[in-house]
């Protein structure tokens, strides 16, 4: 026997009452659980459809198909992890190069003109501020636009949401924040120096520089890399 179009549609109806919501999950588990049934008809074509569904269910054991998430969760969270680091080495490469140098430049003159420690410390803690309020503001102002980006056609897909949940990048520049509060913890001889003026200036752009991939850079791609990775993208 083989499972009907109806079938199919009750599969993906069960996967969301358990709580998949993302439809590539969704359709590699449909796919999963219709080739088990299929081999079960083969064995005892009396069983009803239910009955192999739910034959098919209790081979994901007590926690359903949250293991299955949680896996796809990862390997995705690696995939774009992978894709910012991708965008992000554009800019250490010609001609985009000069830009990142440039701007490293600037803030290392800054605050290497800046003789007071007590006022470095000012204009760290502004800089990073700055990063984080950015950050913030903007995922509330984009709030609207990215929820209905990540549903666009219908369809919910995992490295969707991530692309437009813009990948956590408040947590990032929070936590650079945190390292520039540590700096007034520091010995004044350790920030009066050239090599933090240089290490914060690398760490201040560098955080900068992923900011804009995440926020602007990769939801830009989201066509590009959705089709890239999902070979039903343009078909769903």
């Amino acid at each position: 026997m083989k499972l009907t179009q109806d079938h199919i549609q009750q599969l993906y109806k069960f996967t969301r009452a358990h709580h998949v919501e993302h439809y590539d999950l969704q359709t590699e588990l449909v796919d999963h659980m219709a080739n088990g049934i299929e081999e079960q008809w083969q064995k005892n074509p009396n069983l009803s459809f239910e009955e192999a569904l739910q034959g098919e269910f209790k081979k994901f054991g007590v926690l359903g198909f949250m293991d299955v998430v949680e896996k796809r969760q990862k390997a995705l969270g690696k995939k774009y992890r992978s894709i910012i680091w991708r965008f992000f080495k554009e800019w250490l490469q010609l001609p985009k190069l000069l830009l990142t140098f440039s701007a490293v430049a600037i803030v290392y003159t800054i605050l290497h003109y800046t003789s007071d420690s007590d006022v470095k410390e000012y204009v760290c803690f502004g800089m990073a501020f700055l990063l984080v309020v950015f950050s913030m503001g903007y995922l509330f102002v984009s709030r609207k636009y990215r929820k209905s980006k990540m549903v666009e056609g219908g369809k919910k897909w995992m490295l969707g949401e991530m692309i437009y949940n813009l990948g956590n990048v408040v947590v990032y520049n929070n936590l650079v924040f945190q390292i520039v509060l540590s700096v007034q913890n520091l010995d004044r001889s350790l920030i009066d120096n050239i090599w933090f003026d240089l290490a914060y200036a690398l760490l201040v752009v560098a955080a900068a520089l992923t900011t804009y991939v995440v926020m602007f850079v990769i939801p830009s791609k989201a066509e590009e890399l959705l089709e890239e990775t999902y070979a039903e993208y343009k078909i769903a």
